[in-house]
């Protein structure tokens, strides 16, 4: 189960968790908890050593079997709880995924299962409530599009705008269970006596509440705003249909036909893009008469058209304005042209061709890999997982403007899903996807790669040729033998930079190994600033790891700062001035800024004496004689400015020097 209890843990997106032993497991988490009235309330647990299993048969045994025990556990463990602990946590992963600032998604949703009526869910606007089977239809807390419903109102209570959307908060809480199942039938099995949907329209086949795909109804037009207010009534179920089904016509139909012509999986990632965007501000999704009655500043049609938009400028379109007009002109919740004018624009010079994805297996994860397309500015990678595959709503895993990406957590032995995208200029820009990519994780041999440093490599242009080293530690998992190229690259904003990659062989049994990246500034380089890249192959795994480097120009005097211990000038020039960074005795007098500056434990300063009589060290001054910039093979002179007690005569200097200011190794000069 994702993000369960276990112990002191809690488990991944796959279910897994590293405690070994005895340990009790609970339908609870960080996301989602399970209350059953099955067990007065309270929440499934399960006790056993060396892995959690609860047990059973997913299917149930018989009819009216709600508070069935399809397993091991207390009298909590229910279909209902185990099925909707897994559904609820996956509908919030997509969502925080979606809405990763969202604070309600981030925090626990309480789930009450198996309460004693029937044919009924509801949010209360705190808890998720779902109903027993009866009268004709199934168990509530059994049906994954009605967990998704319900939890559909709280997100439209808990988004930007807060509170339930007006005319109705129906018609959102049905598209975000429909854009994460891909079937307009909400609540497929509501009913189990043989009865179709009639809320909205009536159904051919759904056997859910209602369906919002216009083809799947006997009418076999768009449920209209006139409609709505010839056949609803107050019934905001009835009412809300009218805007689900424009969204879900701007999905199926508008955007994967005519001009557009989108693939499925696009299709539904920019409808989904939109709809979590748009829903956060929308305050009342239609309002006035019929025919045009989307136009307020926070109407359902204009929040689609600002979430789609690219510019911050609706006057001048946006990237697929007229599937938008269109969807929600049909069901008369536009706005009309004279008002908001209707043109495609925006996103120039569109990625055009998919990406070739290619999905890898490893130990509780996947590694992805795709070809590049040409005019893509990043790419988005996406996850689905179940018996849908990627027809259904996908966790956004990230963006990046690679050509590679590592997925974790994952459980071993079930399949994902995943897809690429690539993006144009701005987020609303979308090329086509990928195909779908099916992959199953499992343990086998890798290594992983922890280049630790991850300090800036400063050059100087005037110091060439220069080199920095930077160790990284190679280590195998599972058995993993064999040789790992290691390669290194400079991006292109480097100016006479190079980088080279030191190879190595892991050896059976050997627990890990050191490559090193020599990275290095060359004759013709100019100030500039970028990254170098370590790549290391093995296989078909690689990994990567990256190196921040500036190049800039020292020469002249130069004042030092305090790092490490020590006053360090940081650029190359003609001399060193601790400045005030020495000056003083000790903690009172003076006081010294970085007191001891002592070599070692030698001759602390103690806190007596006088200030600028008794002996102490204000300052240390090194030049070349030349006045040039200091060079290897330049005469240098060394000034210590000193206080010493009364002539001098019973005080001496000693001077050290060390090539490395921060990992110090003094060598003695003289005295």
């Amino acid at each position: 189960m994702p993000y369960m209890t276990v112990g002191s843990e809690l488990t991944t997106t796959g279910g897994n968790y590293n405690q070994a032993g005895n340990v009790t497991a609970k339908l609870s988490g960080e996301y989602v908890e399970m209350r059953d009235f099955c067990n007065s309330q309270n929440v499934a647990e399960v006790t056993q050593t060396d892995g959690i299993n609860w047990g059973g048969n997913a299917a149930r045994a018989s009819s009216n079997a709600d508070c069935e025990v399809p397993g091991f556990g207390d009298d909590s463990n229910t279909h209902a709880s185990r099925t909707g602990f897994y559904e609820l946590n996956k509908m919030k992963e997509i969502a925080r995924s979606r809405l990763p600032k969202n604070n309600w998604l981030k925090g626990q949703l309480v789930a009450k299962m198996n309460r004693e009526n029937s044919c009924n869910a509801y949010w209360n606007g705190s808890t998720v409530n779902f109903y027993r089977e009866g009268s004709g239809c199934g168990n509530t807390g059994e049906i994954a599009a009605v967990f998704d419903h319900e939890w559909g109102h709280g997100m439209d209570a808990n988004d930007v705008n807060g509170g339930i959307a007006f005319p109705s908060g129906e018609g959102i809480a049905d598209l975000y269970s429909a854009l994460r199942l891909n079937d307009s039938c909400i609540g497929r099995g509501f009913y189990n006596d043989g009865r179709k949907c009639a809320t909205g329209g009536e159904c051919k086949i759904c056997t859910g509440v209602r369906d919002i795909d216009q083809a799947e109804k006997k009418n076999g037009g768009p449920w209209t705003h006139t409609m709505s207010n010839n056949k609803c009534g107050s019934s905001v179920h009835c009412i809300g249909v009218v805007y689900s089904e424009a969204v879900w016509d701007l999905y199926k139909r508008k955007l994967q036909q005519g001009q557009f012509n989108y693939d499925e999986n696009t299709a539904l990632e920019i409808v989904t893009r939109l709809t979590y965007i748009a829903a956060g501000n929308i305050n009342t999704w239609f309002t006035g008469p019929p025919t045009f009655s989307g136009c307020g500043s926070q109407s359902g049609y204009r929040a689609y058209l600002e979430a789609d938009d690219d510019d911050g400028d609706l006057t001048n379109g946006t990237p697929h304005m007229s599937a938008i007009f269109e969807a929600f002109n049909d069901h008369e919740i536009a706005c009309p042209t004279y008002q908001i004018p209707v043109f495609d624009s925006g996103c120039p010079n569109n990625p055009q061709t998919q990406p070739e994805i290619t999905a890898t297996p490893a130990n509780m994860g996947v590694q992805l890999s795709w070809t590049t397309v040409s005019n893509s500015v990043e790419y988005e990678v996406l996850r689905s997982e179940g018996v849908m595959q990627c027809s259904q709503g996908k966790v956004l895993l990230g963006k990046t403007t690679g050509n590679t990406f590592e997925d974790s957590g994952l459980q071993n032995g079930r399949e994902y899903y995943y897809i690429v995208v690539p993006k144009g200029v701005n987020d609303a820009c979308y090329g086509p996807s990928s195909d779908c990519a099916a992959v199953v994780p499992s343990a086998q041999p890798y290594f992983t790669v922890d280049c630790s440093d991850s300090s800036v490599i400063d050059f100087d242009v005037n110091r060439v040729p220069a080199s920095v080293s930077r160790q990284c530690v190679v280590t195998p998992y599972d058995g993993w033998t064999g040789s790992i190229s290691v390669e290194c690259n400079p991006t292109s904003t480097l100016m006479g930079i190079q980088c080279e990659g030191e190879s190595v062989f892991i050896k059976a049994g050997q627990s890990t190994a050191t490559c090193t990246i020599t990275i290095s500034i060359v004759s013709g380089a100019e100030m500039s600033e970028g990254s170098v890249t370590m790549v290391a192959r093995g296989r078909s795994i690689e990994r990567t790891s990256s190196f921040d480097v500036t190049i800039t120009k020292g020469g002249g005097p130069q004042q030092a700062i305090f790092e490490g211990g020590s006053p360090i000038c940081k650029k190359h020039g003609s001399s060193c001035d601790s400045v005030s960074l020495l000056d003083g005795r000790g903690l009172n007098l003076g006081p010294e800024p970085n007191q001891p500056n002592i070599r070692g434990n030698d001759c602390i300063d103690g806190s007596s004496g006088t200030y600028h009589e008794d002996e102490s060290l204000d300052k240390i001054f090194v030049r070349s004689l030349d006045d040039k910039d200091m060079t290897e093979g330049s005469l240098i002179e060394v000034t210590a400015t000193v206080w010493a007690w009364n002539y001098g005569d019973t005080d001496s200097a000693d001077f050290y020097y060390t090539s490395d200011a921060l990992n110090p190794e003094w060598l003695y000069i003289g005295t």
